[in-house]
């Protein structure tokens, strides 16, 4: 059982009174230039080579007099610290954390992914959006604190981290298993987060990654019987995956809350229009059947589903190279994503059923979570304070919520080693979910960087440095999430306390 929990704003947060806002300008321009140069710099899989890009960032530490360290497990794989030493030795650091590898390019891109190229106020490549631009205003802002020759509250910690992509085992994983009292900060600011906002209304809600669902890979292999291809047979190790991956669009797993999702939705309910209200209250507070039906309903959402569901995605398909035979094997790795929770062996099993009892098909684990899998962050901390604050002065109305991102990454490692970590994001566009991270034309807009940099700086200057750097926000009433004790393994309970269910309204 998970312990009961509020979400608040501006509580428990003290700072100085406004300062004068840093040069976003001058920020921008320097957070830009540097994106620019990596997306210029090619680390992507299979075998990433990020010792140019920490060469590229430390002479830029350089530029401004900051001590760092390269640390690398193997040639190739590069990480870069740098650490701007704060006043109070008291105060936990803050690291600020992005890794420098990104995915394969893969195929159909417009533009070349490995060199930057701007048009229409989009800066397209490569790392655009995971997580060049991380790394680029990470270094744009430490370098600014540096040059103002102010001193923060706490250490500021700049990691630029290897191996991210391929499960952090040259980055992350592999520092804190051997450099950890060389970091060893108190709180994280990562990737992971965005900012929503609602079609209808215009109000923003701000989805602080305060954990992720669980990473699983599975190999579903089909037998058949070999032969020449000029001879065909029904028995076909590709025709049998492939019923096989066709039923699983027709895979639908129970809708299960988490405490952190039930938040969310809580909190999401606040920007939403009526009938949509409606259907989040059935979601949180109906019978089981209602709450299924609103969660079926809301489901049609990609994003919406992975915070209700565990998911299954096929990604790589292999038969052979030979054109000329049908093969005994054909395989396909299913990427699975599971809510905290779930129990990935019965998941598996559960799979195993659905798609009968043939002898033909079998199912093997490739990776499955680490558990004890780390707790999610429950908002009740100077850092998420810091979060709330911040978005209600820059958006006033704001509504901010500790999420659950349905990608993995390396808050995972930082959660399991105790630090309090949130991931920050751009603006997030649910109509364009094909122009993001690992697809074609990755790009993010000049206007959502500018924004995504002017946002995460106050949010460094409030908690670090002490200082409101944003005009205060009027004064609003602090929205607190049903206080409830939840087993992350129950389907969807009521609440305790009923909240008046309107009728559901159809809706297409």
């Amino acid at each position: 059982m998970m312990k009961k929990f509020f979400l608040f704003f501006l509580l428990g947060f003290t700072c100085s009174a406004a300062a004068q806002e840093p040069d976003l300008d001058r920020l921008y321009e320097q957070a830009r230039h540097h994106l620019i140069e990596l997306i210029n710099i090619d680390t992507s899989k299979p075998e990433p080579d990020e010792t140019a890009a920490v060469r590229y960032l430390y002479k830029e530490l350089n530029k401004h007099h900051i001590d760092w360290e390269f640390l690398s497990p193997r040639k190739g794989a590069a990480n870069l610290l740098a650490r701007i030493a704060g006043s109070d030795p008291q105060a936990k650091p803050l690291l600020l954390i992005s890794h420098l590898d990104t995915q394969a390019a893969g195929e159909n891109w417009n533009f070349p992914p490995y060199k930057a190229t701007l048009k229409d106020g989009n800066i397209y490549g490569l790392g655009a959006t995971d997580a060049k631009n991380y790394t680029a205003m990470h270094l744009a802002l430490f370098t600014y604190i540096k040059d103002s020759g102010k001193i923060p509250q706490r250490d500021i910690i700049f990691l630029a981290s290897s191996g991210e992509e391929s499960g952090s085992g040259t980055g992350l994983k592999w520092l804190g298993e051997t450099h950890w009292d060389k970091i060893a900060p108190g709180y994280a600011l990562n990737e992971g987060g965005g900012i929503l906002r609602s079609p209808n209304s215009g109000d923003t809600l701000v989805f602080a990654e305060a954990g992720t669902k669980m990473y699983m890979d599975l190999k579903i292999t089909a037998t058949g019987e070999p032969g020449h291809a000029s001879l065909p047979v029904q028995d076909n190790a590709v025709y049998h995956l492939s019923e096989a991956l066709a039923k699983l669009t027709q895979f639908d797993p129970t809708a299960r809350l988490t405490p952190t999702t039930r938040a969310f939705f809580h909190r999401l309910s606040l920007t939403q229009d009526p009938d949509a209200r409606t259907t989040i209250r059935l979601l949180l507070n109906g019978t089981p059947k209602e709450q299924q039906m609103a969660a079926n309903i809301m489901a049609k959402d990609p994003f919406l589903r992975s915070q209700l569901k565990d998911t299954l995605s096929p990604v790589n398909l292999s038969s052979g190279p030979d054109t000329g035979a049908h093969v005994p094997e054909a395989s396909a790795i299913v990427n699975a994503r599971l809510l905290p929770g779930t129990d990935p062996e019965a998941f598996v099993e559960e799979l195993r059923k659905f798609l009968g009892e043939d002898e033909r098909i079998s199912i093997e684990i490739l990776e499955q979570p680490e558990l004890p899998f780390p707790a999610a962050m429950d908002g009740q901390d100077p850092l998420f304070t810091a979060i709330a604050e911040t978005a209600q002065r820059m958006w006033p109305g704001a509504v901010a919520v500790p999420g659950m991102s349905p990608a993995s990454g390396d808050g995972e490692f930082l959660r399991r080693l105790g630090v309090i970590t949130y991931g920050l994001g751009p603006t997030l566009d649910p109509d364009a979910p094909t122009e993001g991270a690992h697809t074609a034309d990755e790009h993010i807009s000049e206007e959502d960087y500018k924004e995504q940099l002017r946002f995460f700086t106050a949010v460094v200057y409030t908690f670090a440095m002490g200082e409101n750097i944003l005009p205060q926000a009027p004064a609003t009433a602090p929205e607190t999430a049903p206080a409830k004790e939840q087993d992350e393994n129950e389907v969807l309970p009521p609440a305790e306390e009923e909240i008046p269910v309107e009728p559901l309204k159809n809706r297409s």
